[in-house]
């Protein structure tokens, strides 16, 4: 689909049928343009915007010298000026010059998905350390949307870091085996299940100090750091095996190091960066 499909030319006329009734569905930004140097800056900015991010939003183009109109109501002042519309609401007013990381930002922002939006409110609690929290507010969406089978997987993982498995593993046992995120808290339990026959971290640091190349000694500090959620320290020991046995248990390093990577979920930062280490030494 190219970005053609998503800019429009909007005037009097259609204002009401183009902005305020598609803005129900998708935000609409509103370009306010004239023939001048400002907003031929801005317009190929845009209408790149638009083809990249694929009908999340509406480009509506206004002319000022044809729609003076319609300038007046909505209190365009100067040059260049975007409104951004929302189910029947101005949620952004920008006005003068705005770079395109700043614009790519509040595009972000109101293209965002009711899914994402939980995420990104997800991510602030977690970052903070306050799971309870977290786990407050996806049993109120699971209460609302008991179909949204992923806020049913995000919120068994939470448990599971919490201490609560057994509300965990009855919760999991209710979905869907296919279902979206379900292998994260099953890795962790799977994890959780391995640590509770180890030695506590300590102990098993001090004995791979004794004898630092026992492998399954350094395979067992790695499944009980990650119990620990100690993550980055356990894909060290999985990386340190890798380096110099790939092969040992049949690839059971990379194995593991990969269903951490399903733990952490996609787009994780430390998931990437150990990816092209595992890269790096496997190839």
């Amino acid at each position: 689909m190219n970005a053609a499909s998503h800019v429009i030319e909007v005037s009097m006329e259609n204002f009401q049928a183009e902005v305020a009734e598609k803005s129900k569905q998708i935000p609409v930004l509103l370009e306010f343009y004239a023939d001048a140097e400002p907003s031929q800056q801005l317009a190929p900015v845009l209408r790149r915007l638009a083809d990249e991010y694929q009908g999340k939003f509406l480009l509506a183009r206004v002319d000022i010298q044809q729609n003076q109109q319609l300038v007046q109501q909505l209190g365009v002042r100067t040059l260049p000026t975007i409104k951004i519309i929302f189910q029947g609401q101005m949620v952004e007013n920008l006005e003068g010059p705005i770079e395109e990381s700043q614009l790519r930002q509040v595009l972000d922002r109101v293209t965002m998905s009711p899914v994402e939006r939980i995420r990104e409110q997800l991510n602030v609690f977690l970052a903070d350390g306050n799971r309870s929290s977290a786990i407050e507010m996806l049993q109120q969406v699971i209460a609302e949307e008991p179909k949204n089978y992923a806020m049913h997987t995000e919120l068994c993982d939470l448990l599971i870091m919490e201490g609560r498995a057994d509300e965990a593993k009855q919760i999991l046992a209710a979905l869907p085996a296919d279902c979206e995120g379900i292998s994260k808290p099953e890795n962790r339990l799977e994890f959780l299940d391995a640590a509770a026959s180890l030695d506590p971290v300590s102990e098993l640091t001090s004995k791979l100090e004794a004898d630092s190349e026992n492998f399954q000694l350094r395979f067992d500090l790695a499944t009980r750091l990650v119990a620990d959620d100690q993550i980055e320290q356990a894909l060290e020991q999985l990386l340190n095996i890798l380096q110099k046995d790939r092969e040992w248990q049949e690839q059971l390093a990379r194995k593991t190091m990969i269903k951490i990577f399903e733990l952490l979920g996609k787009g994780d930062e430390l998931a990437t960066a150990y990816r092209r280490k595992m890269f790096t030494f496997l190839h």
